[in-house]
């Protein structure tokens, strides 16, 4: 059942105490539930690269993919948007996303692209975390290099429905002062840039709308907010005049899986599947940050429902890192800071710069500063 009133045309408010720390959160939920999956799609052969080094004390590294670095860099483009609407400009917000990932694309060590523009520096590449090279997406690369401005009606690859563009969209759902009939196009237009097909255009979109209305769930004091930011995200997808199909049908698939109980790892279908589609790693991290929820008491310890949803994400079979860094990032939304475990995010080797990132965002957007 759609619940509408979380999706009010004013959006998010920045001056909410919620807000600021939902937006920590989500950032370093999503973080944590990519490394933890990294590691584990490495331990099942998976791309190599998240083998992890450990600290002076002994204690494994927790290390980041190329997921968590775009997600970054989409909030840095997003942030660059608002700075300009501040000083009384507008901006074109496609291009500033398109002008970050380039720059990430430099962090990685590839040659600029013949016939793209040049970017200009900004305090995020200065970040080493974001010059490591961590299992980055084929098709984000080749996109990429193509030095072309992939668009919904021009697209790049138009066939790629891979995860990389919904594991960075979570940015999106973050932006305050606008509606879901804003937040769309510009995470739909986001996703184009590298991937041409509708359906992983509109599960980024959706990734999104949950963020979102998992922030509000959250302001308005819902006792299941993944639940209702889930539901709520659903019926607002249904009135997108875009190809929803098989996303709306992979949500239904992990709104009928928090349900029932887990079975053997690997051996679920449908959001746990082998699928590596944007909508099949989007259900899958919807359906751990829900089963997480539904499992927990009703007064439950907020760590331990984020922990289990980042755990269930990691046993993804088809992208491991993207599920467990959708279910992360949603599920800290929706609880807060208080939910994350602090020796994990500790050993986050992203730490600092996903903290720094949040800072500058939210001073930018005009939270209030933390006490």
């Amino acid at each position: 059942m759609p619940a509408p009133l979380l999706f009010p045309d004013a959006g998010l408010d920045p001056a909410w105490p919620e807000y600021a720390d939902s937006v920590r959160a989500t950032l370093l939920g999503g973080a944590l539930g990519d490394a933890l999956g990294a590691r584990a799609r490495a331990d099942r052969g998976g791309r190599p690269g998240a083998a992890a080094p450990a600290d002076p004390d002994g204690a494994a590294v927790l290390r980041i993919s190329a997921g968590t670095q775009l997600t970054l860099y989409t909030l840095d483009a997003l942030q660059e948007v608002v700075e300009w609407a501040n000083q009384g400009h507008a901006a074109d917000e496609t291009a500033c996303l398109w002008l970050a990932y380039l720059r990430w694309l430099h962090a990685q060590g590839e040659p600029h692209p013949a016939g793209a523009p040049r970017p200009l520096p900004r305090r995020i590449d200065e970040e080493d975390v974001l010059h490591a090279v961590r299992q980055p997406d084929g098709t984000v690369l080749e996109a990429l290099r193509s030095g072309r401005m992939g668009e919904v009606e021009r697209p790049v690859l138009p066939d790629a429905e891979g995860a990389g563009a919904v594991l960075r969209s979570a940015p999106f759902g973050l932006l305050p002062h606008i509606g879901w009939r804003t937040l769309v196009p510009l995470a739909v237009n986001g996703a184009a840039l590298t991937h041409g097909h509708p359906e992983a255009q509109t599960a980024a979109a959706v990734h999104g709308l949950v963020v979102h209305a998992a922030v509000r769930a959250r302001r308005e004091g819902l006792p299941r907010p993944v639940a209702a930011a889930v539901t709520a995200a659903r019926g607002t997808a249904e009135n997108l005049t875009r190809p929803v199909a098989e996303t709306l049908a992979r949500i239904d698939d992990a709104v009928r899986a928090a349900g029932r109980e887990d079975p053997a790892p690997g051996t679920r279908p449908g959001p746990l599947g082998a699928g590596r589609s944007a909508p099949e790693a989007l259900a899958g991290g919807i359906s751990a940050a829900l089963r997480a929820e539904a499992g927990a008491p009703d007064a439950p310890d907020p760590r331990a429902v984020l922990r289990r949803a980042v755990e269930l994400g990691t046993a993804h079979g088809g992208d491991p890192a993207a599920a467990a860094a959708i279910a992360g990032g949603v599920t800290g939304a929706a609880l807060g800071t208080g939910a994350l475990p602090p020796e994990e995010v500790a050993r986050l080797d992203a730490g600092d710069a996903l903290s720094g990132a949040a800072e500058r965002w939210l001073r930018e957007v005009g939270a209030p500063p933390a006490a």
